[in-house]
């Protein structure tokens, strides 16, 4: 068995920005992820010039015509065109305010999260499924706005990171971070695309596309094997931000070019947020509710690839607190 790693940096103006950490576990031939995102103040890696030259080739979907993107994305088949493009600067100013506020905010939390692991045959039909319930923890550590963790255990306090490899699942967390494209440290590193405006549920939003510029960008996740190796990956993808107060409550993400000297075709992630109120913390929380996760790799055994696809479900967030006991010797 090999262990890769990926690292995510992002480093603006000494504004504090997260770090993401995956893991990439190859065993008989299989691939697991395994993140671990924190907040941190990082310089982020470059690319390399394979990398760029990759990236390059690459056209992101917003700049497609609309009846194109909304045939690669189904959920915007409800979407009402924008006219222009005047109101994109003031959606990202106020977006990029309440997920500043986000970050000041965060408190140490802890959830139950169940998870369901899936990998799929090339019609979609799934071959073998695990479920799981775990505690999913959100810890803030340092000084605010520096460093955000995020871990799994059971019910007795033992770590969870790794469940599910050893049966041949894909793992994933992490995700209380993806809105961190849209922070202030973060968007001059990706362009910005007014979609329109599509009801979601009880909210109104703005619509809007986002990709990542290769020659800006800080924020990688980076793959770097054991033979020293390394890939930096790069997002695009689709944000629905509430129009009362600018909260993103659906985010989608896909890779802004395939990585064919890891095999990576394909990873789509859909992270649906919502709010929550502590009594303590003065302002709600809008943290996932249900995250949906797709990934393709493509396999020399099989031409039409190797699928997973991984579902969780957040509820009872709360605030995590450690207490000590001291007892007196008698």
């Amino acid at each position: 068995m090999s262990v890769v790693s990926f690292d995510v940096s992002c480093s603006k103006g000494g504004l504090a920005s997260h770090k993401r950490r995956l893991l990439l576990i190859v065993s008989m031939g299989l691939p697991f992820f395994l993140p671990a995102n924190s907040r941190a103040q990082n310089s982020g890696p470059q690319l390399t010039e394979a990398e760029q030259r990759l990236y390059a080739k690459s056209y992101p979907y917003l700049d497609e015509p609309l009846h194109q993107l909304v045939k690669r994305i189904p959920e915007l088949k409800k979407l009402l065109p924008s006219k222009d493009q005047q109101e994109l600067p003031m959606i990202l100013e106020k977006t990029a305010d309440s997920v500043d506020a986000f970050f000041h905010h965060i408190v140490d939390l802890i959830a139950d999260e169940q998870i369901t692991q899936a990998r799929l045959n090339r019609k979609g039909a799934v071959l073998v499924s695990e479920q799981v319930h775990v505690n999913y923890l959100i810890l803030r550590r340092g000084p605010p706005e520096s460093r955000i963790l995020e871990y799994r255990m059971d019910s007795a306090g033992h770590p969870m990171d790794q469940f599910g490899y050893q049966a041949g699942y894909v793992v994933t967390f992490g995700f209380a971070l993806d809105c961190d494209y849209f922070a202030s440290a973060s968007q001059s590193e990706s362009k910005f695309r007014y979609l329109g405006d599509q009801k979601l549920g009880d909210h109104d939003t703005y619509v809007v596309a986002f990709a990542q510029k290769p020659e800006q960008a800080t924020l990688f996740v980076t793959l770097s094997g054991s033979n020293g190796k390394s890939a930096s990956l790069l997002m695009q993808g689709v944000a629905w931000i509430d129009k009362s107060n600018f909260q993103i409550i659906r985010l989608r993400s896909d890779l802004l070019a395939p990585h064919p000297e890891i095999n990576l075709d394909r990873q789509t992630t859909v992270v649906t947020f919502n709010k929550v109120e502590l009594q303590d913390v003065p302002a709600p929380l809008w943290l996932p509710e249900k995250v949906e996760v797709s990934v393709t790799f493509k396999s020399s055994h099989d031409p039409y690839g190797i699928h997973y696809e991984n579902e969780h479900h957040y509820t009872n967030y709360r605030r995590y607190r450690v207490s000590v006991k001291m007892v007196t010797p008698q």
